[in-house]
């Protein structure tokens, strides 16, 4: 009734290396689309590297702010699981060409500066801006940092 197929061990070798081969072109396709490394800023596509604080400076020199003091620095986790606030803050980080989904439960970097009377907030991980909002000094209202004018 039932009848056993016999495969001569060079096509099994063949087979695994054509699955292996497909594996890892399929990773390296994956790691290949991760963020964007720029953004465009009024017209003018900007790193988003930061790698230090004059890459920041560089970065937030485009975007208007000249001469920012940094207010403080701290560590913190983007959440795996996002409540409507999340969401939405996430939605203005989008329309600016920023996606915080790929660094839901990753560590990052919270940098807040004071430049020309508002509070610009910058959110960093693996060296890359991922995240990047205004506030006005009371907390009254949060708008996009790029293209925000």
């Amino acid at each position: 009734m039932f009848r056993s197929v016999r495969i001569k061990n060079g096509w099994v070798t063949v087979l695994s290396l054509i699955g292996v081969l497909f594996f890892v072109a399929v990773c390296l396709i994956a790691l290949r689309a991760g963020t964007p490394d720029t953004v465009a800023v009024q017209d003018e596509i900007i790193s988003l590297r930061a790698e230090d604080d004059d890459d920041i400076a560089a970065f937030l020199a485009t975007c208007g702010c000249e001469a920012p003091e940094l207010l403080y620095e701290h560590s913190v986790t983007v959440p795996k699981n996002w409540n409507d606030s999340y969401t939405a803050y996430n939605e203005l980080q989008r329309q600016q060409g920023f996606d915080l989904v790929p660094y839901k439960g990753k560590a990052a970097t919270e940098l807040t500066y004071i430049c020309g009377g508002s509070c610009i907030t910058l959110l960093l991980s693996e060296n890359k801006i991922i995240a990047a909002h205004v506030c006005e000094p009371d907390g009254s209202a949060m708008r996009a940092l790029i293209n925000s004018e």
